[in-house]
């Protein structure tokens, strides 16, 4: 059942950085990038398969408690005046394990005449392509892999304009408590992209059972992100603006925990100016951290899904800072490991 809203307040200006193209802060579609050649669903299962909606992604949908109980891999949720049915993907044998749990980035965006509007490759995925690819992740990161429906996103209720705000965070830190309960694991490792970056930082600072964490492309300084592209900031209320900064201690004291954070040092859509702030915040909090800068992809120069997670798997396998920072420190956008 859709609930009719309207686009967040500053949502109409240029939120998802210069350029005019209609574009995502984010995931830059997992499934996308996820799944090998081999692994392409054919032609009879697109056929068969539902999309994700545009209404349900602009206006929000509604899920009741008892709805949500009956469809697998959800949670129900309720913070901030809002109540949630959160649906997350998952592979391998999560029992008494960290599960590796990657949050996508935002799926609305501006195009050349402002105008809102979906990310057309959101409009393409499907609850099956998430989980072919939520498979393959798996497999590449050697433990099990959750792809964490955001509200309003990839089967979520809730609505996407809520997004990067007090009230999201509180509800993905309720779910993924409720994930952790329901799959019996041991923790999480985390990774975010641009938008869910800040819910990688947040889950970060809320809790003590994180082991690796990459973050790659985020407005970790939302307020600095704000200024530059001229987004109204919310400040109060459930739906205020989610301020990372104050965690930085708090991040910073999280010692039994590895921090990757990944800049594209050319990203047009989340200049670094507004990711450098809070990496300086966490090492003023003697924080330990590994800062990689390398080029992302796109016309922004701005994704780097691939490169999180793969720096996660090496963080994960044990790998030394300077491994993972010859790997993937300073390499251009394409320079990644075979499918």
């Amino acid at each position: 059942m859709s609930r009719p809203r309207q686009p967040a307040s500053g949502s109409r200006r240029r939120a998802f950085g210069a350029g005019g193209r209609l574009r995502s802060l984010g995931l830059g579609l997992l499934v996308a990038v996820g799944l090998p050649a081999g692994l392409v669903p054919p032609r009879a299962m697109a056929q068969t398969v539902r999309t994700f909606s545009a209404a349900d992604l602009m206006k929000g949908t509604k899920v009741s408690r008892e709805a949500c109980a009956k469809l697998e891999t959800s949670v129900f949720v309720e913070a901030e005046g809002d109540a949630v049915c959160i649906r997350y993907y998952i592979a391998g044998d999560a029992r008494g394990k960290r599960a590796a749990v990657f949050f996508p980035g935002d799926s609305i965006g501006a195009d050349a005449k402002g105008k809102i509007g979906p990310d057309p490759g959101y409009l393409t995925q499907a609850p099956e392509y998430v989980q072919a690819a939520v498979g393959v992740w798996s497999q590449r990161l050697g433990v099990p892999f959750i792809f964490f429906g955001r509200p309003g996103l990839h089967g979520s209720s809730g609505w996407h304009g809520d997004r990067r705000t007090r009230r999201e965070v509180a509800l993905t830190r309720l779910a993924l408590d409720a994930i952790k309960a329901r799959e019996g694991l041991a923790g999480y490792h985390v990774a975010g992209m641009s938008g869910g970056g800040i819910l990688a930082a947040a889950a970060l600072a809320s809790r003590d059972d994180v082991g690796c964490a990459a973050i790659g492309s985020a407005p970790l300084d939302f307020y600095a992100f704000a200024k530059t592209f001229a987004i109204p900031l919310r400040t109060d209320g459930p739906r205020a603006h989610y301020d990372l900064m104050p965690e930085a201690a708090t991040v910073a004291g999280r010692k039994s925990a590895r921090i990757l954070f990944l800049t594209s040092p050319k990203d047009r859509a989340v200049p670094p100016a507004t990711q450098q702030p809070f990496v300086d915040a966490v090492k003023a909090a003697g924080g330990r951290y590994l800062h990689l800068f390398t080029e992302g992809r796109g016309p922004d120069r701005h994704a780097l899904t691939e490169k999180s997670l793969f720096s996660l798997a090496m963080c994960i396998a044990g790998a030394a800072d300077g491994e993972i920072a010859a790997r993937y420190g300073n390499t251009g956008p394409d320079d990644l490991p075979p499918p």
